[in-house]
């Protein structure tokens, strides 16, 4: 299908307990302002959290104060101004259901029914019914049959389709039936994920049956990374019953800014069209009376075109059902400039040198529910203040394509990613290992042949430090200390050893401790903690986790210089700022460089956000295309630039980069 660009997700979640609801409404102005804002799509709303339905339905309930149809409404404002329409619905937080049919709830393992305890007031606090009933499946068949033979919609988004763990009557006799146990945690969080791919599965083929042109996303997180290890449970499988992925990516409050850049990596690139969702709030969802910065909302937009994604911007429709001009005043600043670049944002592809495998396994937390991994933030920040161009992967993705692979800290292998690793490497291609990564899944050594290294076990000392010395050029010799635990290893006969280990003199314990913080070294042992072989960099420490935690910056310097050895030749070479971000995407023959310039700042106690687009002035870049342009611009200004060519790569000097740039090498 064909996603738009710029698209709006109307929230109104509106308590029965608020009188007028859709009173202020306006069919001419509700029109006029998402035109004015440059609007190409919208989400709207049949049946919110509160399970209150905002048409005149016959299975459920509609809103006790409002007097109209006023999704029917909004649905006419907008078919009249062109607008495409896709109507919202909920499934597993829908508090009148709850209500109505106590008996589909969810059942919390330690007996809370609808697993929302009793007199809580926290945000984001919804009862939760059981996914796996059967009588919710059907509910949810009945309301989507109805609002399409009522309104004809272009798409169906439906939300909280997750399942958490539950002992419900229907949950104990499926994991029966299946074999699983009730008592084992493993087997409640597969039966869990089960479940989600099940009714994902059932109501994406209800729905296709209904009308093949219809489509639909289940906001159910199907775009969660990881390893892929079991094809019976993996994310790759949720993917499969949704027309498009939107990736839901509030960046203050819950998500943060690596929540996006870490899943768009690592889904941008398949063919499977991608959606950033961010929102207009200061916060996150339900902030009434915020406004996003608009430097913040920049940002978040124009990183979206810079990694292949279109936009959905997430607004709250006052209960009134009154737009605010305000909000889509701020919108139409952005979707204006946005709609500029669309000619070089579409029928794009990712162009991508280094491939990195995901720590992360089917099934595991990781640093919760929002917040990205920490070893594949560490990733993520590192590759991206390098300006180098990579891709996450799972075990199932080809990676003979790449000039460099990276196991980072803590990704185990099973014998089959063990073999092609082994090819991948024997045809000529690079490897860079931290940590624990490399080890196999089923016994304590390294599956990877040709590592250069004996595994030992767990380094007995954490913290510890990295001897740099003569053989790493331009970095200042010292002994680093290393926050995060990483391995005990042995050099292997023809391997070169880069840096050594340094121990302290003792761990930190009640007894054993000098001064505030971690003992100070010791001295050098022969203990190896970066080692290169041939075509293969092992380094015994997780320096992505510990960037990620402790953000030391000469971690980032170690892993530049280790990248340069192993990949001499990047397809991007520039003097730009790490803050600057840097992507480069293909549409047909053409490059398209994108440069985003802006700054993220903890301005308070509770989350980042961006006040500040950061100008740079007269930087170069190269870029390896491997002929000689026909011409270089920028985009969307067409204004030419002057460029060398020479040795595969194209100079360029860029005279001034303010928010964002595109720069076209035709």
């Amino acid at each position: 299908m064909n996603v738009p660009f710029r698209q709006i997700h109307m929230d109104f979640h509106t308590s029965p307990l608020i009188p007028g609801a859709g009173e202020a409404f306006d069919a001419a102005e509700f029109a006029r302002t998402l035109q004015t804002a440059r609007v190409e799509s919208i989400n709207l709303f049949a049946k919110c959290h509160h399970g209150m339905y905002y048409y005149p339905t016959k299975i459920g309930t509609m809103h006790p104060s409002l007097k109209f149809d006023l999704l029917g409404a909004q649905i006419k404002a907008c078919r009249e101004a062109g607008i495409r329409v896709c109507i919202y619905t909920t499934v597993v937080w829908d508090e009148d259901l709850c209500d109505r049919h106590p008996e589909w709830m969810l059942i919390s393992p330690d007996g809370v029914l609808g697993l929302k305890k009793p007199f809580t007031a926290d945000y984001y606090a919804w009862r939760r019914l059981c996914l796996n009933n059967g009588a919710l499946a059907a509910h949810v068949k009945a309301e989507l049959a109805e609002t399409y033979a009522l309104y004809k919609p272009d798409g169906c988004w439906i939300d909280i389709v997750s399942q958490a763990d539950c002992i419900c009557p229907v949950c104990l006799s499926d994991r029966k039936a299946l074999g699983l146990d009730g008592n084992n945690p493993a087997d409640m969080a597969r039966h869990a994920r089960l479940t989600e791919i099940r009714f994902m599965k059932e109501i994406f083929g209800y729905v296709k049956d209904m009308d093949p042109s219809l489509g639909v996303y289940f906001n159910g997180n199907p775009g969660e990374m990881d390893q892929a290890g079991d094809s019976a449970l993996s994310s790759r499988l949720k993917r499969e019953s949704n027309s498009y992925i939107d990736i839901e990516s509030l960046p203050s409050d819950l998500w943060g800014y690596a929540h996006f850049g870490v899943s768009v990596n690592y889904l941008n690139k398949y063919a499977q069209e991608l959606t950033m969702m961010n929102g207009k709030f200061h916060k996150a969802w339900g902030d009434f009376g915020s406004l996003r910065n608009v430097e913040a909302l920049e940002y978040e937009c124009f990183r979206a075109l810079a990694n292949g994604a279109k936009i959905c911007i997430g607004d709250q429709l006052h209960p009134s059902g009154k737009i605010d001009g305000t909000v889509y005043q701020r919108i139409g600043e952005v979707f204006n400039s946005v709609e500029a670049k669309e000619p070089w944002c579409r029928d794009t592809r990712k162009l991508a040198q280094i491939g990195v495998y995901t720590p992360k396994g089917v099934l595991e937390a990781g640093d919760g529910a929002y917040a990205a991994d920490a070893t594949n933030e560490g990733v993520y920040r590192m590759m991206t203040e390098l300006h180098l161009l990579f891709d996450f992967v799972d075990f199932q993705d080809d990676i003979s394509g790449y000039e460099l692979v990276v196991l980072p800290d803590s990704v185990l292998l099973p014998g089959y990613v063990s073999e092609k690793i082994k090819k991948y490497t024997e045809s000529g291609g690079s490897l860079l290992i931290t940590g624990k990564s490399g080890l196999s899944d089923v016994a304590g050594r390294f599956a990877a042949d040709g590592i250069g290294a004996l595994y030992c076990g767990e380094a007995e000392y954490c913290p510890r430090y990295m001897r740099i010395a003569e053989e790493f050029e331009g970095l200042p010799p010292m002994d680093y200390v290393a926050y995060e635990r990483g391995a005990r290893v042995e050099a292997l006969p023809g391997a070169k050893v880069l840096a050594y280990t340094v121990n302290p003199y003792f761990n930190r314990t009640y007894e054993h401790f000098s001064s505030h913080r971690q003992t100070p070294p010791s001295g050098v042992t022969d203990e190896p903690c970066i080692i290169m072989n041939g075509n293969i960099i092992y380094i015994s420490n997780p320096l992505f986790k510990d960037y990620a935690i402790n953000g030391n910056r000469i971690y980032r310097d170690i892993l530049s210089d280790c990248v340069r050895r192993l990949m001499p030749e990047p397809v991007v070479r520039c003097a730009l700022p790490a803050a600057a971000e840097l992507t480069v995407r293909m549409q047909g023959g053409t490059h398209i460089v994108h440069i985003l310039s802006y700054i993220i700042q903890r301005k308070c106690r509770s989350m980042d956000t961006i006040e500040e687009r950061f100008p740079l002035y007269n930087r170069k870049i190269s870029l390896k295309t491997g002929r000689k342009p026909m011409k270089v611009y920028t985009a969307p200004q067409l204004a030419e630039l002057s460029y060398n060519f020479a040795g595969e790569y194209v100079e360029i000097e860029i005279p001034e980069i303010t928010g964002h740039q595109m720069i076209v090498i035709e």
